[in-house]
């Protein structure tokens, strides 16, 4: 694609994508936009291209359109791809980048599979994805979360955050570029010190460790 061309069409992208998401049933929590999300994603995308590499042609048209499919029987990454592929031919894209966008979609969550020959711009989609929502905004989601529950307290709050956040630590090995685990281990640590506080704070500890 020309840089003009590109342009243009990453903008009708945005918004094609945009619409497909305000069509879904996909359950999610009131204060969680999944185009917002979209959004966040591509920022963590293009910090990791900027340092690793890789098409941000072909990185940025993915981000775009991985959230876009939601169907309780389907895979939503192979929906979504699905409807890159058709927008896309529809821009007159040719089928090579075609096919480099929709593969970058369909393992944007396979995140457990061993493929190590996978292409930079799959393996940045699937590193930008799982670091949004990552580390202080985790802790302010289960803050909201804990809120529209019964009885919601500051414990209960720390509480939720506490059990995710032993999840997410033992996640490390799903991160699939350098640059990517970099970033993962850089969010686990800030949120770790913010419940230390949080922690110390409420009475639950005495010292914060240094």
């Amino acid at each position: 694609m020309t840089n003009k061309k590109n342009a243009k069409t990453i903008e009708q992208a945005f918004s094609v994508a945009e619409a497909l998401i305000e069509q879904q049933s996909r359950y999610s929590y009131p204060f969680r936009n999944r185009f917002r999300h979209t959004n966040r994603v591509l920022n963590w995308a293009k910090r990791i291209h900027e340092i690793d590499g890789g098409d941000i042609d072909i990185i940025t048209l993915a981000v775009i359109f991985h959230d876009t499919g939601w169907d309780e029987k389907r895979d939503h990454a192979l929906i979504g791809a699905e409807h890159a592929r058709s927008f896309l031919l529809s821009q007159g894209i040719e089928e090579k980048i075609v096919s480099r966008v929709e593969s970058a979609i369909a393992t944007h969550n396979k995140r457990q599979s061993q493929e190590s020959d996978l292409p930079l711009e799959n393996l940045i989609v699937m590193d930008a994805d799982i670091l949004d929502e990552l580390g202080v905004t985790t802790l302010v989601w289960d803050a909201m979360a804990t809120a529209l529950e019964e009885n919601p307290s500051f414990k209960k709050a720390l509480k939720k955050s506490q059990q995710f956040f032993t999840h997410a630590k033992a996640k490390t090995h799903l991160l699939k570029t350098k640059t990517g685990l970099q970033f993962y281990k850089e969010r686990i640590e800030v949120w770790a010190q913010c419940l230390e506080h949080f922690r110390y704070e409420l009475g639950e500890s005495d010292v914060i460790e240094a």
